[in-house]
């Protein structure tokens, strides 16, 4: 009886060992493919690729506005009215449609005696008259059409006219950005390939690649104030200039080696 018990205890004892290092190897194996992978991924190159392209803005802006003032708040606004009515006329016939002619604002205040009530007089100061202003913002998208448009408008009667804003449109923003995000690809490929020269590792691979960043301007402003010319005096056309704008893009690229 003492035997068996001893040849089952002898049994069970290697039974356990067996286990125990059966456990060892799963973990010894475990460790070396979390090594071997941690190595894999320590064997990369991460860069950023930057591109650029200029283009030129294909899109105009202004507001065109009339201010007028009278001694009763609707005769300030009448007369705003009137005129507002031509100068939008106006501005249709120089080329610009309906679509393209949006309403801005639409204000009336009060004027008050300030300038002309003594310094040292304890009265509150007093409504004089009323001030109306009516503007409407002009897109152009005919750039040719932009100086006559402004001079129409000016023409008319508009005593407020608000700077150009040049930007480029939808397709032609989407365009260049191809144009730049394929110019940044390329960056970042050469400044890879020139790090793995210089470190002497070869055999590069494209492991992942990301859009990091992009600038597409949406307008550039260039302040501008007209006010009517004199009766019977021709001028020049107003000149309208967009020059150029720039669209960057940059992607991120992860690289792996050998």
């Amino acid at each position: 009886m003492e035997l068996k018990r001893g040849l089952l205890f002898g049994m069970g004892a290697l039974l356990a060992l067996a286990i125990l290092m059966a456990c060892i190897g799963v973990a010894g194996a475990s460790d070396a493919t979390m090594t071997s992978q941690g190595d894999a991924r320590d064997h990369t190159i991460t860069v950023t690729g930057t591109g650029s392209v200029s283009a030129t803005p294909d899109i105009a802006k202004f507001s065109a506005g009339v201010v007028t003032e009278a001694n009763l708040s609707a005769d300030a606004m009448s007369k705003n009215a009137q005129t507002m009515d031509a100068v939008v006329a106006a501005i249709k016939n120089s080329g610009i449609p309906d679509k393209d002619i949006r309403t801005g604002s639409v204000t009336l205040d009060p004027v008050y005696n300030y300038y002309t009530q003594p310094k040292d007089s304890s009265e509150k100061p007093q409504i004089v008259g009323y001030r109306a202003s009516n503007s409407v913002t002009v897109t152009v998208k005919d750039l040719t059409k932009a100086g006559s448009a402004i001079d129409a408008a000016n023409g008319a009667g508009a005593n407020s006219i608000n700077g150009v804003s040049f930007e480029l449109s939808d397709d032609l923003a989407a365009s260049v950005y191809k144009q730049a995000l394929t110019k940044a690809v390329s960056d970042g490929a050469d400044k890879a390939n020139t790090i793995a020269s210089a470190a002497g590792t070869g055999n590069l691979t494209l492991k992942n690649i990301s859009e990091s960043g992009s600038y597409v301007p949406q307008q550039v402003y260039f302040g501008n104030a007209v006010m009517p010319r004199a009766a019977g005096v021709m001028a020049p056309p107003t000149p309208v200039s967009p020059g150029e704008q720039k669209v960057q893009a940059s992607v991120t690229m992860t690289y792996t080696f050998t």
